[in-house]
């Protein structure tokens, strides 16, 4: 054996390099995550429409609410934002976005976001701050994109969705009896207790 046979199996063995994130941490009703996801397309009426759901995640008791819509619109994005807080019984101190148009409509380097003007009307009629991630930088709102997996592969996979009247309904059972009560893998909590402790630190609806 020689030196270049040495380095050529430490090559094959060593582990990938892969980036280092540093871990958010969030305190009772500090902030939110939202995001969209999408599962093909489902029945309504007499045709088919892309099956799209909005998602928000408590950062703090990863309390989670969703609601499947067949469109993105900023009317759909705001009432699901309405819907959750309702939901909730308050509204976090800040909102984590992706930069998607809804939220923000352009970012250049060293200038602060230009925000949509109807999610921002929104977000100081509600009381929130809007925060949105650094372009690229998924892992400043894992929580919600975990969020969305979880309602892929916990709640969608193999669920048999005859019309789009009925999957709002089922979701919320879902939410009710699986999701807030479950053990979370990253706290070893259920949502539900966590959420307890945060309530109390949202800030109220708006009359």
């Amino acid at each position: 054996g020689g030196y270049t046979i040495v380095k050529e199996y430490v090559r094959k063995i060593r582990p990938r390099r892969t980036p280092a994130f540093l871990k958010l941490d969030f305190a009772p009703g500090e902030s939110a995550q939202v995001d969209w996801g999408s599962f093909g397309s489902v029945n309504v009426g007499g045709t088919r429409r892309r099956l799209s759901f909005f998602v928000i995640v408590l950062c703090y008791s990863r309390m989670m609410y969703v609601e499947f819509t067949v469109s993105q619109t900023m009317e759909h994005f705001l009432a699901c934002h309405q819907n959750s807080f309702n939901f909730f019984g308050g509204i976090p101190g800040k909102i984590m976005v992706d930069n998607l148009k809804s939220a923000v409509l352009k970012r250049i380097v060293s200038n602060a976001p230009v925000f949509n003007p109807k999610y921002l009307d929104f977000a100081n009629h509600s009381g929130f701050t809007i925060t949105p991630c650094n372009p690229g930088k998924g892992n400043e709102k894992g929580r919600v994109e975990n969020g969305v997996g979880y309602v892929k592969k916990n709640f969608l996979a193999g669920l048999d969705i005859p019309d789009f009247c009925a999957i709002n309904t089922a979701a919320r059972k879902w939410l009710e009896s699986i999701a807030t009560v479950r053990i979370h893998g990253e706290t070893r909590k259920k949502p539900l207790e966590l959420f307890q402790e945060e309530k109390a630190q949202l800030h109220p609806l708006p009359p």
